[in-house]
């Protein structure tokens, strides 16, 4: 019996999960976290039943000196000083996705990328359980697969969503993919990766992996993805612009250009890992936006509402902004993660109206001088509320972390729906 450290509860199941999974084989667990009771209300009571240890508001030093085993939650920075000195003596470090990697039995299928990784991830699994395949989906997603691994069958192909704080911490972990999906590479977490070049050798990490003759698909007109090509032993399919779809797309119902690129890719590796053309098709048909991903709103006005509270990077709002042809009212700020605002900026020009809140609304209210300046998210909203006229679009895509006024973009976009008067 070992002593099990969770470092980071989190509010995404896989602390959660991780000390379900160690207490129900009889191990001891004490689960320590920087934030307090309220923030973690939910993650709480999913391990309230197990008889855990909590540690909440810091850690202690000492905790970490009697632990085996420290399971580190994604969040926690990568060089932390607990985590140097836990290892500096000795304790095995692990995280909750290393240790669904080392249980899975059947194929799995990784995807990551900066932004489209959830939707590629998730028509990914459709596609192939519309082809009669059986699949499990989880990861990054916000399903941690790790306590149903060792239940599923050897033919049960796991389709992964990875980041790449995942992805760096299981730096020291073997496993072996039977495919890679890469959707695109450009600059984000840089507030927490130490350089644009760490961040991508975290990406790089997923195509290293592959089994030799595995599929590994990549976005042909992203440079820092034709560089991994290089990089593995897997069979490189491309997709983008140049490259036909491996299937036809015409029945997407997702918005903007980039998801038809989703959807390529997705195919391609679901074609790689066993589902059939027809399976394929059928999943594009009935796919829908996932949640806070350009999802249009139903509230039964004359004004579309779209929650892309997702794109915390100024790219993926550009692009979203570009992924309609219509007026545009975007909502636009948040936390500065460190990233060029250029092509947010850009994207300004095409839209009807800007309104910048957040920590970061008076700097981008001095680079794109059109805009209107609010001082909180729910100002911002109640003033693209006033503009809104029959056939605009009311855009919710940030383009910056949500961590200014909220605990995450799920929660951001939770209080749009409710200040739009969607049901949520």
């Amino acid at each position: 019996m070992k002593r099990v450290l969770v470092m980071g509860l989190g509010r995404f199941g896989g602390g959660a999960a991780a000390a379900r999974w160690f207490r129900e084989r009889g191990h001891p667990v004490l689960v320590t976290d920087l934030s307090d009771e309220k923030k973690l209300k939910e993650s709480i009571a999913a391990i309230a039943p197990l008889g855990v240890e909590l540690r909440l508001g810091g850690h202690d030093e000492a905790d970490f000196d009697t632990a085996d085993i420290v399971v580190v939650n994604q969040a926690v920075p990568f060089e932390h000083p607990l985590v140097q000195r836990a290892r500096a003596r000795g304790k095995e470090i692990v995280t909750e996705l290393g240790l669904t990697l080392r249980l899975l039995q059947g194929p799995i299928v990784g995807v990551t990328g900066t932004k489209g990784k959830s939707t590629t991830s998730a028509l990914l699994a459709a596609m192939l359980q519309a082809s009669g395949r059986p699949v499990a989906l989880g990861g990054n997603i916000g399903r941690p697969l790790l306590n149903e691994a060792e239940r599923l069958s050897p033919g049960t192909i796991a389709v992964l969503e990875i980041s790449s704080f995942q992805l760096a911490w299981l730096e020291h972990d073997d496993f072996a993919l039977t495919a890679a999906v890469i959707t695109n590479v450009t600059g984000d977490h840089l507030d927490r990766h130490p350089t644009f070049g760490h961040y991508a050798a975290s990406k790089r990490r997923l195509v290293e992996s592959v089994r030799p003759g595995g599929a590994v698909v990549l976005r042909e007109e992203d440079e820092v993805c034709r560089s991994f090509a290089a990089h593995t032993r897997g069979r490189v399919t491309w997709f983008g612009e140049s490259r036909p779809p491996p299937v036809a797309l015409d029945d997407l119902k997702l918005a903007g250009r980039h998801n038809r690129w989703n959807a390529a890719a997705a195919a391609h590796a679901a074609l790689a890992a066993g589902a059939t053309p027809e399976g394929c098709r059928a999943a594009i048909r009935d796919f829908r936006p996932l949640r806070h991903r350009l999802e249009s709103l139903r509230t039964g006005g004359p004004v579309e509402f779209v929650d892309d509270s997702i794109a915390t990077t100024p790219d993926a709002a550009a692009a979203a902004v570009a992924s309609f042809g219509r007026p545009v009212i975007l909502l636009t700020g948040g936390r500065d993660k460190g990233l060029d605002w250029a092509p947010l900026v850009r994207a300004a020009d095409r839209a009807k109206a800007v309104i910048a809140y957040g920590e970061t609304g008076p700097l981008l209210h001095t680079r794109i001088p059109a805009s209107q300046l609010r001082p909180t998210f729910d100002a911002a909203v109640r003033r693209a509320l006033e503009l809104a006229q029959p056939g605009d679009v009311v855009l919710l895509s940030p383009g910056f972390a949500s961590y200014d006024e909220f605990p995450g973009f799920d929660a951001r976009g939770d209080r749009f729906r409710e200040l739009v008067g969607a049901p949520l």
